[in-house]
C-alpha cells in the first residue's frame, strides 16, 4: 500500500505507515477542539456565502 501527496510536498507513506494513516483517517475519532474548529468554519462560510465577505475579531497580544 502507499500514500502519495504532491500538496504537501511529495509526501509518500508505503507499507505499515501507510496503513497507520489510513486507518487514523478512516476510524480516527476528532478531538474536541477540532470539531469546535469546523463548527466556526461552517458559519463563517454561510456568512460569506450570504453576505459576500466574513469579519474575524482578534484580541490584541499583551
Amino acid at each position: 500500500m502507499a500514500i502519495i501527496s504532491s500538496a504537501f510536498g511529495g509526501v509518500t507513506l508505503t507499507g505499515s505507515d501507510a496503513r497507520k494513516f489510513q486507518d487514523q483517517v478512516t476510524y480516527g475519532r476528532p478531538k474536541s477542539a477540532a470539531i469546535e474548529s469546523v463548527k466556526r468554519g461552517v458559519e463563517m462560510a454561510k456568512e460569506y456565502k450570504h453576505t459576500g465577505y466574513v469579519q474575524l475579531k482578534t484580541k490584541p497580544k499583551k
